[in-house]
């Protein structure tokens, strides 16, 4: 069914600082903001230790966290994270403030805590803003970057949410009573299996719509786009139902408006019993968490996305390249919650959880 359809439808501020400023403090002096701080900075720049070998290398450890470095980036030696932390900054304009002292500690443990400390120590390090301007006007002379990667195929943060966006728009559409998320509970009807059927039939038109819109999806090939819907069709819709669900107790709300809750409304019938317990696993297990972490709309997009580009899904000809546009959604989720947060520790890894509590409840 899903197959055939996709066919059919692919015809037809107090302590706010600016870069400048944090430049100028940092440039020629040698203050240090604390005693732990500092020792931590200049443990970072020991001396250069003989390898296996007997001679000398150079420096492999990030001058900001500590953390192994991959070289010299921006001016100064530097893991990844910090590489990209301090790109980000500047690219987009960031002003951070902190919290306490200004004088936090930045390691590779607590470098995620504190972010006004961690870009003053990327410029204390040595890294220069002008390294990223300059990186960025050469762009037209090199392979495009994973920035670049993101505008071309749509897997960027903001383009995600667009899309999920969109695909709400074109379901309110296919049914014209869709404003369920306002309208009054009283009005609405319990969901029999008739109903149940129908919005997922609804949910699997949407479904294939987001995909479309999405032109990393629209390049893929014809069977690899097939196996892809396929695979985690029932992810999707469990996802979409708990987002719709989120503001309401004990029950859920389905796209065509009918609701199922948690307590079966007429017990002597066994189909309303069956929905009542399978929707009452989805609340508990799903719908729960989402309210826990209180999850925008932004990470909802990305997890849909990592959901759907699955490399070990059946029947994918290039399992290597969805692994590839899977990776680009985690990378860009990892960064939209650091830039969103203050303390982004753990944050990432209840995001993902949802994936395999989706997966769970579809399995039940």
């Amino acid at each position: 069914l899903l197959a055939s359809q996709y066919a059919a439808t692919t015809k037809m501020s107090n302590a706010g600082i600016e870069y400048s400023e944090l430049n100028d403090r940092t440039k020629g002096s040698h203050d240090s903001p604390s005693h732990t701080s500092d020792t931590a900075y200049e443990s970072c720049l020991s001396p250069l230790q003989p390898n296996d070998s007997g001679s000398f290398s150079a420096i492999n450890v990030c001058a900001i966290c500590c953390d192994r470095a991959t070289g010299k980036h921006y001016g100064a030696a530097s893991c990844d994270g910090c590489k990209g932390f301090f790109r980000r900054s500047v690219r987009k304009n960031h002003t951070y403030s902190c919290r306490f002292s200004r004088n936090c500690v930045v390691d590779k443990d607590k470098r995620n805590q504190c972010r006004y400390c961690r870009l003053k120590k990327c410029f204390k390090a040595g890294m220069k803003k002008e390294a990223v301007q300059n990186e960025r006007d050469r762009i037209s002379c090199r392979k495009p970057s994973t920035d670049d990667k993101n505008t071309i195929n749509g897997l960027s943060v903001k383009f995600l949410l667009r899309a999920e966006n969109f695909s709400r728009h074109f379901g309110a559409a296919l049914d014209e009573t869709n404003d369920a998320e306002e309208a009054d509970l009283s009005s609405k009807r319990f969901a029999s299996i008739n109903d149940v059927c129908d919005s997922m039939k609804q949910q699997l038109l949407i479904l294939v719509e987001w995909a479309k819109s999405i032109p990393a999806f629209a390049e893929l090939q014809l069977d690899d786009q097939v196996a892809l819907l396929r695979a985690h069709a029932g992810e999707h819709l469990l996802l979409g139902l708990s987002r719709r669900s989120m503001h309401l107790q004990d029950m859920l709300l389905l796209g065509n408006n009918c609701i199922i809750t948690k307590q079966c409304p007429d017990a002597n019938m066994s189909p309303n019993l069956d929905i009542s317990r399978i929707g009452a696993r989805i609340i508990d297990e799903l719908v729960s968490a989402m309210k826990e972490i209180q999850i925008d709309d932004s990470e909802l997009a990305c997890i849909k996305a990592l959901v759907f580009f699955d490399p070990s899904a059946k029947g994918l000809n290039e399992p290597a390249k969805i692994k590839s546009l899977r990776h680009q959604v985690l990378n860009n989720l990892e960064d939209y919650i650091s830039d969103k947060l203050y303390d982004s520790r753990g944050r990432f890894g209840e995001i993902l959880l949802l994936c395999q509590c989706s997966n769970r409840s579809r399995g039940r």
